[in-house]
């Protein structure tokens, strides 16, 4: 059956790279002017005129790439021609102009030809053409050839523009249908396992997302000394995630690094589609889960009546420090959508507090369906009030856009960003500072509210004068004190420190959700380092209009998109507590004790 899958994956899976919108028909007909358009896949006839009697050689052109609806109402990257003849006297002899497009990865051709029925030298005034229905890939170099019908017999070159289209990692193309189907937006978030088998093998389990328009996935684990192939084949299902499970025995576990790789196949690119892959290091996997083991042991034998309690004491003898159970806590983010990137970066920070925090989030993006329904001030006010509890928090998180939104609210300009206007909820950050700031400047309200900036992307400048009364957390480095925060404890008492594993800004990212969230900040980073007016390339000026079917423009975004986004988000509680190391003694300066708090 997947042989039978993969042979009609062949067949009907080959997209041609070179297309034409036929729909509406192409027309180069004007006021005053009749005419005609040829097109073929291959040359158009030419005819030839004595040197004296051929008009110019080419006329001017003006060639850019952009984004245009086709038959489908489905946005595709098309190349954009303008085409003007010259007025000189050679106008007289005009008959046509000629365009032919040709791709050098294929070896494909698209001819165009605008033959003119009258004579052209009669409309006074000049005239141009735009031709800009030719579907073009993204990532393909094409060749454009431009003349003028008849051609002379002798010279008369051809106008030649090479234009290499965009790839799908152009951030302004990855949302188009193309790239889509060539898994642009796809993140597998892969995710893994190991535990003994009860043999002396292990089992390993790896679990990641499927991606819309990829039906079938190769899944393997690879290392050098392998002298077989251990892969699975899997399909899709209807399936938002696939775990697939591998058993190795004892001769496969001579090396601790092994190397998880997934190949999607998507509809476009099909076997040459990227691959995704993960070095990993099992070893230090079994020696946590034999170490959980024994804490789970000591567990059951210490905890009889009160379950509320857990302790684990390493170095001092003396009586442990334990901490009560506490409910997990909600947290409200409000932020502004400035760049795609940094919205992935929200994203990875909601996927974060979830898995290793324990923390249920609110998130806009996460619950479209019902801000759609409710409306936005509505969908904000039922979210604070669903933050009960004294640990419940609003998170505000500070960037460009949110002091500038602040300034526009102050009297300034409206500001609106180009993630605001693809977004189906718009600027979510106005109305929530309309609601938010009334109860933010009481004094008893302070608790509640969180203010923090990513360093790394923003800085303290970005966060609003009316936050300056509030503490401000820079993230990921002073995330253990906003962990402290949700916990409504301190992390600094007297003679003694409390610290959290894995949640500081030097390793936070030695977990999966924590490891996409440092690469999402890394790739935003580097990005901000070519290019340092970014925030002003992403700003929308409302007073001029704004064309859907310009690549400068976003265009509109498909709302499966945002649901997707929801199933990045779908983490499994977590299956183990919060580990708490507190540092005692009389000065900071002379450490006498070291206890570990586990929370649970």
């Amino acid at each position: 059956m997947i042989v039978a899958f993969f042979v009609l994956f062949r067949v009907f899976g080959q997209i041609s790279p070179l297309g034409l919108i036929e729909h509406p028909p192409l027309q180069c007909s004007q006021t005053g002017l009749s005419c005609i358009v040829q097109k073929g896949r291959q040359n158009c006839s030419d005819w030839v005129r004595p040197r004296s009697e051929a008009p110019s050689p080419h006329p001017n052109v003006y060639l850019h790439v952009k984004s245009k609806e086709d038959e489908r109402k489905e946005m595709v990257p098309v190349l954009s021609l303008t085409l003007t003849p010259f007025s000189d006297a050679s106008i007289y002899a005009l008959e046509g102009i000629k365009v032919l497009v040709h791709e050098f990865t294929t070896n494909n051709s698209l001819c165009v030809c605008y033959i003119f029925k009258s004579n052209f030298s009669r409309i006074l005034e000049s005239r141009s053409f735009v031709l800009d229905q030719i579907v073009v890939d993204p990532g393909m170099t094409y060749q454009v050839s431009v003349s003028n019908l008849p051609k002379p017999d002798v010279g008369g070159h051809a106008k030649l523009l090479n234009k290499t289209v965009p790839g799908c990692e152009h951030y302004r193309l990855r949302r188009l249908r193309v790239c889509l189907e060539n898994g642009s937006l796809w993140d597998p978030n892969m995710t893994w396992s190991v535990r003994d088998d009860g043999g002396n093998g292990v089992a390993i389990e790896l679990m990641f997302n499927t991606a819309q328009f990829s039906d079938m996935y190769k899944v393997y684990v690879h290392y050098d000394d392998f002298h077989t192939e251990l892969s699975h084949t899997v399909s899709k299902d209807n399936r938002t995630s696939i775990i697939v499970n591998f058993t190795l025995n004892p001769q496969q576990l001579q090396r601790c690094e092994l190397l998880f790789v997934i190949k999607p196949y998507f509809k476009r690119c099909m076997e040459q589609c990227s691959h995704h892959q993960q070095k990993v290091n099992i070893c230090s996997s079994l020696l946590f889960c034999a170490f959980t083991a024994v804490l789970l042991r000591k567990r059951i034998e210490t905890i009889h009546t009160d379950r509320s309690y857990f302790f684990q004491n390493t170095v001092n003898k003396g009586n442990p420090e334990t901490i009560p159970v506490q409910e997990h806590s909600k947290i409200l983010i409000i932020y502004s959508q400035d760049h795609p990137m940094y919205t992935k970066i929200v994203l990875k920070l909601c996927a974060f507090l979830r898995a290793k925090c324990g923390t249920e989030v609110a998130l806009d993006l996460l619950d479209f369906t019902c801000l759609s329904t409710v409306g936005s001030i509505q969908w904000l006010d039922m979210q604070k009030k669903r933050l009960s509890s004294t640990s419940d928090k609003i998170l505000i998180l500070c960037s460009p856009g949110v002091c500038a939104k602040w300034n526009a609210m102050c009297g300034g300009c409206r500001v609106v960003t180009r993630e605001d206007a693809c977004s189906p909820m718009g600027d979510m950050l106005t109305p929530a500072l309309s609601l938010i700031i009334p109860e933010f400047v009481c004094a008893p309200s302070f608790g509640k509210y969180i203010v923090a900036y990513f360093n790394d992307v923003c800085s303290e400048k970005d966060v609003p004068s009316v936050f300056n009364v509030a503490v401000k957390y820079q993230l990921m480095k002073q995330f253990e004190e906003l962990f402290f925060r949700l916990l409504n404890k301190e992390k600094y008492e007297p003679g003694q420190i409390k610290h959290v594993d894995s949640l500081g800004g030097d390793d936070y990212h030695s977990c999966p959700y924590g490891k996409s969230l440092r690469d999402a900040i890394v790739t935003f980073q580097t990005y901000q380092l070519t290019n340092p007016n970014w925030f002003k390339m992403e700003l929308i000026d409302m007073h001029e209009e704004v064309k859907e079917n310009d690549l400068e423009q976003e265009g509109n975004t498909d709302i499966s998109q945002y649901c997707n986004l929801q199933n990045e988000l779908q983490i499994e509680e977590i299956a183990a507590p919060v580990c708490t190391n507190i540092v005692t003694g009389q000065k900071a300066k002379q450490l006498l004790r070291s206890e570990t708090v586990l929370i649970v």
